[in-house]
């Protein structure tokens, strides 16, 4: 069973100091990996990775995750070896199909169907796999590490592609919700995920060992009071029950040691470990990463 690592998704929205800032604090607090998310509305993933490489000094850095559609293979391979090269080898490339529709439509792309953009995924990750193995196919003369690469995602076809190509699988936990047009998404429960797992694990056969499963948590709620703060939480997901807000994979409610508890239930459970979570919750679930470091 692999040891815990710890993420956190911090987005580049600020100025130079504010992400400078953000970078430094997280790698105080334990993390071990800087995700940075590809959507409009905030810096390039790419660069605010080199940005944070700069003034960090062991955190690795991924791209969580890029949207296939924005980019041509051949020169995302050249930007990741790029990175690579200059964070000292700290890169993982981390792929998705994209799922906020008004981003297609700004950027002239068509959104398609959810086959389409799977389809493009596929061919995107395929040929970037392909690129950074052998890198000279791109013009790099000199030796180059090859970064690792993520693959995110709920559907079939996903999951498939990463039990073939991924060396870090994304259980994103969620489905896009009917005629989202922004990217809202549902949360899957337990359950659900059971069988995600094993999709992927089947589809993966010897390869399942190999890869790396993550799990992106959307919410960490530090309290006293389980059933009271899961009670709650039902006005924003009225379509789980208590129960299933508890166990979801997607939601940490608890006391530190309830949540580090859980975390080792779920690696169990789920082979869950690496764990990423939202900028909002970076503070709020350090004392968790403390009680797991090096397990």
């Amino acid at each position: 069973m692999r040891n815990f690592r710890f993420g956190v998704n911090l987005v580049p929205s600020g100025g130079r100091s504010q992400w400078s800032e953000s970078c430094r604090t997280a790698e105080r607090l334990g993390y071990d990996v800087i995700a940075v998310p590809d959507h409009l509305g905030v810096q390039s993933p790419l660069l605010a990775m080199v940005a944070a490489a700069a003034v960090t000094e062991r955190v690795r850095l991924t791209t969580f995750v890029l949207n296939s559609a924005f980019w041509n293979p051949v020169l995302l391979a050249r930007d990741l070896l790029t990175a690579h090269e200059l964070t000292g080898g700290r890169v993982e490339a981390g792929l998705g199909t994209g799922y906020v529709r008004t981003e297609f439509e700004l950027t002239g792309l068509d959104w398609g169907t959810a086959g389409s953009r799977v389809g493009r995924l596929a061919e995107t990750a395929t040929a970037l796999r392909a690129l950074l193995a052998e890198p000279r196919a791109i013009g790099f003369t000199r030796p180059v590490q090859t970064p690792p690469l993520l693959i995110g995602g709920n559907g079939d076809r996903v999951l498939r592609l990463a039990a073939e190509q991924a060396d870090i699988v994304s259980f994103s936990g969620a489905v896009l919700a009917a005629g989202s047009k922004r990217g809202t998404v549902q949360m899957i429960d337990a359950e659900a995920m059971d069988e995600r797992v094993a999709f992927f694990t089947a589809a993966a056969g010897p390869r399942a060992a190999e890869v790396e499963r993550n799990v992106f948590v959307q919410t960490v709620l530090v309290t006293d009071d389980r059933r009271a703060a899961a009670t709650t939480a039902r006005r924003r997901l009225p379509y789980l029950s208590v129960e299933q807000i508890l166990q979801a994979p997607t939601r940490l409610i608890g006391t530190t040691e309830e949540i580090a508890a859980e975390l080792l239930a779920r690696r169990e459970r789920f082979g869950f470990s690496y764990v990423s979570v939202q900028e909002h919750d970076m503070t709020t679930f350090a004392p968790v990463i403390e009680l797991l470091a090096g397990r």
